[in-house]
């Protein structure tokens, strides 16, 4: 029974959109070894798992998530069954977990549109996650593109 601490995922994780998702349990065995390094350590077993399709990229990513789903670390994967067998060989048992979160494009985009709400080019109203970088000018924030 995967742990009830956990709360479903949001539509998005770092701006990219969930297609599929595991809480891991007791019956999930880490095999101790994630081949996933973060700040030049490897990261140890996590309690959560996200597939998520980034519109910028091909393929998919595996997200590697605490309890809250904040990515801890991530592995792009050609495609959805390249990242479900690589999660199976780092969790064992993973795969009887995989939830499909059934996220629209449109969803994803409307909950984006709300997180950065305020956070938009002055010139183009794109939002961080479109352009390399906005940056403070006087009252307004100018992209990468729109500033040069």
């Amino acid at each position: 029974m995967p742990d009830s601490r956990v709360e479903n995922p949001p539509p998005v994780l770092d701006c990219a959109r969930l297609l599929h998702y595991a809480v891991l349990d007791a019956a999930v065995k880490f095999s101790g070894r994630s081949l996933l390094f973060v700040d030049g350590k490897e990261l140890g077993a996590v309690p959560c798992l996200a597939i998520c399709e980034d519109k910028n990229t091909t393929g998919v990513l595996l997200f590697h998530c605490a309890v809250d789903w904040c990515v801890l670390g991530c592995l792009a994967h050609d495609t959805v069954s390249d990242a479900k067998a690589r999660a199976e060989c780092v969790y064992n048992g993973v795969s009887t977990r995989w939830v499909d979160a059934n996220v629209s494009r449109e969803t994803a985009e409307s909950y984006l549109n709300q997180l950065f709400a305020n956070q938009r080019c002055s010139i183009c109203a794109k939002r961080p996650d479109e352009v390399d970088s906005l940056i403070q000018s006087g009252s307004a924030l100018i992209c990468n593109r729109c500033g040069g």
